[in-house]
């Protein structure tokens, strides 16, 4: 599958709708995990074979396993005692057992000292059926704008 994002016009089956929904539950409830910190409910949302990055970051560029991407995260829950996370999936392309997806975030972080920081971005997003379950294999995020 090339994984395009702009596929011929699939049809509207019953099983296109459902794909979409589950991809779109799937990005959402990474959502969710995140700002109740928890981190099992994260992890259980990606593949066994997955990668994770953000380019713009020393050291996250790319994070690859499931390990690798619980430490990292626990490591940045242990840096904000507050995070809010809202993921907005705008694109949805499904291929068979393969999806790719384009996410919006608007985040929000509090560190231990009190500043505030802000920061609005995009996941590329790539997933697979595995075993029924829509599954994060790559998650890759950039900044669009900070503050």
């Amino acid at each position: 599958m090339s994984r395009e994002l702009y596929p011929e016009e699939p049809a509207m089956t019953d099983r296109w709708i459902r794909d979409q929904l589950e991809v779109r539950c799937c990005i959402e409830s990474y959502s969710d995990a995140v700002m109740r910190r928890d981190s099992g409910a994260v992890m259980a949302l990606w593949a066994d074979d997955c990668r994770w990055g953000v380019p713009d970051m020393p050291g996250l560029e790319e994070v690859l396993g499931k390990d690798a991407i619980r430490k990292a995260f626990e490591d940045a829950q242990a840096l904000f005692p507050f995070v809010f996370l809202l993921c907005v999936p705008q694109h949805v392309a499904i291929d068979g057992d393969q999806a790719v997806a384009r996410t919006y975030t608007t985040e929000t972080l509090k560190d231990h000292s009190g500043s505030i920081r802000k920061a609005l971005g995009r996941y590329d997003d790539r997933l697979d059926r595995i075993d029924g379950r829509w599954l994060f294999t790559e998650r890759i995020w950039t900044m669009l704008f900070s503050e």
